[in-house]
């Protein structure tokens, strides 16, 4: 189960990753990214994806019955990012706008917003 400080990670990685949307946001529109796609792409080198990894949940934990899920929607987020931060470093701006505009970008983010919400609840229902 989570203490305080972890329940902060949580809330701290939902409120880091709408920033980081909006941020991605702008360095689509400027055509120039804070770090590469392939950086972006990996789902351990945010705050966040480093907290993730270190965690070792145990399968008798009700509340971490989401882990598994997180870990896969916080990744393939990353994966997609990157795919769309490529546009960015090959100076085609309007391709990385469609791809973070996209249908399915915006589903993922709000997504694992949604599932990471969802989960702090858990915490606190099985704490």
């Amino acid at each position: 189960m989570l203490n305080n400080d972890e329940d902060r990670q949580v809330l701290d990685a939902i409120c880091a990753h709408a920033s980081w949307t909006r941020a991605f946001s702008e360095c689509i529109d400027h055509g120039k990214l804070q770090k590469t796609s392939q950086d972006i792409s990996c789902d351990d080198q945010c705050d966040f994806g480093k907290w993730l990894a270190g965690l070792s949940p145990s399968a008798n934990d009700p509340a971490m019955k989401k882990f598994a899920t997180i870990k896969n929607m916080h990744s393939r987020f990353h994966v997609e990012a990157g795919k769309i931060a490529v546009h960015v470093e090959n100076g085609d701006r309007a391709a990385a706008r469609k791809g973070y505009e996209a249908p399915h970008f915006k589903r993922m983010t709000n997504s694992l917003i949604i599932n990471l919400n969802d989960w702090r609840e858990d915490f606190r229902r099985f704490s």
